[in-house]
């Protein structure tokens, strides 16, 4: 089995709470540019979609890291 590349490796190795902290802005503001754009969303919707959909998937992404990490284990 080929070992995985360098940077999720040192992505696993974060805390579960420095994921967070660094997934949930880039996911906050790409959900909120989505919303916006594409989907044509108002300012004021775009925002609380922003905050809540990158919330979700921040969550998601650290329970899926978390998973990975330990089936590897």
């Amino acid at each position: 089995m080929k070992p995985p590349p360098r940077a999720v490796l040192w992505w696993e190795s974060l805390d579960t709470w420095k994921q967070l902290a660094l997934s949930f802005p880039v996911l906050g503001v790409l959900t909120f540019a989505i919303n916006i754009g594409p989907f044509y969303q108002p300012l004021g919707r775009s925002i609380f979609y922003g905050f809540f959909e990158g919330g979700v998937l921040a969550g998601l992404l650290a329970v899926a890291t978390r998973t990975e990490r330990d089936r590897r284990k």
